[in-house]
């Protein structure tokens, strides 16, 4: 009988997102004992020094933060009988040996995949040849023992499939079902995308539609993790304020001339922009508002976005904005256009002039599309219109 939830974090866990989108509050509501097992100082140490300063300090009881991995593997031995383990995150170099702790105890445990996209996690949802050619590409000597550790190496190496993989739209599992070892007996719990979970608590919200186009930030240039994610993973950082800002207000100034809308910011979530900042020429940006605004909005922009998934939902027109800085990565320039292509558009590009758009097609939704996109990236048509930890809740309680 299952008693009580520990949930395995590799990147810091920010409080007020985090113990929201774990869905604490209904796991215990349902009876179980929920806390959380922050890795990331063992698992990603340089973005997590990088941004513990800039995070609020946890102090409750339901969370434990570990600097030491013996102490961390010790811990994972000692959780004992009537637990049940969710894992967020994926099995790499960087978490292998929380993962074969875990293997050893022989603790059950899930694998959490609700979100996915048309690129999967990776690449994974690139056809193979683009797979090898970035292989290929990105290929260096000190990736080899990154290889070594690969999802298809796994069990060669003593780690155990999930026991359960709680999983989002149809594809969620052949975009990211390797990615967490995902095995023949693993059972596979169906709910869907975690911002479909927000989106369901909003969902008797009626909005009226104004005149004005959204613009879904993603992060971006003023994230304050961003820099650090990219130099933590050796990459050169993609874009810059000085690279950005310019020609995305152009773009939206032409919107707003061509449309007659006004174009407002949903900021993300991590960001601290002031309400009117010079960058987005002292446009709106609003926080905390984004199934409001895209509810009110006559038009959707952003790059890539698990928002996409309201998007769909709502079935708003929507525009995938690309740049010069992103069509130089070869790896982002694809990434964009495989997800216009899961809405039936090419991305358009911003820093590209004269701007040239035929509206009347970029401005109908097309229903198959957006009905096509919900079923493989957000919610299968027969899965519980549940909360989806709810879905978990009531799964646990049967075994």
């Amino acid at each position: 009988m299952i008693k009580k939830i520990v949930f395995f974090s590799f990147s810091p866990i920010v409080k007020k997102i985090h113990y929201k989108r774990f869905g604490l509050e209904i796991l215990r509501e349902s009876g179980f004992e929920v806390c959380i097992y922050d890795f990331s100082p063992i698992v990603f140490p340089t973005l997590h020094n990088n941004v513990i300063d800039r995070i609020e300090k946890i102090t409750s009881e339901d969370y434990f933060l570990f600097y030491d991995e013996k102490k961390a593997i010790k811990a994972i031995h000692e959780l004992g009988e009537g637990c049940f383990v969710v894992i967020m995150g994926y099995y790499q170099l960087e978490s292998f040996k929380i993962y074969r702790a875990l293997s050893k105890a022989k603790i059950p445990y899930a694998a959490y995949i609700t979100s996915s996209s048309p690129t999967g996690i990776g690449s994974s949802g690139e056809p193979l040849l683009w797979k090898l050619f970035l292989k290929l590409k990105r290929f260096k000597l000190k990736k080899l023992k990154e290889l070594l550790y690969s999802p298809k190496l796994a069990p060669l190496l003593g780690i155990r499939a999930p026991d359960m993989c709680i999983l989002g739209g149809e594809k969620s599992l052949a975009l990211n079902g390797a990615a967490v070892l995902v095995g023949n007996k693993t059972e596979l719990l169906w709910t869907h995308a975690h911002d479909y979970d927000t989106y369901l608590d909003d969902l008797h919200n009626k909005e009226v539609e104004e005149n004005i186009a959204v613009f879904i930030e993603p992060p971006g240039p003023m994230h304050p993790w961003d820099e650090l994610v990219d130099k933590a993973a050796g990459d050169d950082v993609l874009w810059t304020i000085e690279e950005y800002y310019p020609s995305h207000c152009r773009f939206s100034d032409y919107v707003e001339h061509e449309l007659k809308l006004k174009v407002v910011t949903a900021a993300h979530p991590k960001t601290n922009h002031t309400e009117y900042p010079e960058y987005f020429g002292k446009r709106h940006v609003i926080r905390n508002q984004l199934i409001p605004l895209i509810k009110k909005s006559r038009l959707v922009m952003t790059h890539e976005s698990t928002a996409l998934v309201l998007v769909a939902v709502e079935r708003k027109p929507v525009l995938i904005l690309t740049n010069v800085a992103f069509e130089k990565d070869t790896t982002c320039s694809r990434s964009l256009k495989v997800t216009a292509a899961s809405f039936g558009k090419t991305p358009i590009d911003v820093d590209r002039l004269p701007y040239s758009i035929d509206w009347q097609s970029e401005l109908l939704p097309d229903e198959s599309i957006y009905s096509s996109y919900v079923q493989q990236y957000v919610k299968k048509e027969d899965s519980e219109k549940l909360n989806s930890w709810q879905i978990l809740a009531n799964r646990l309680k049967q075994l």
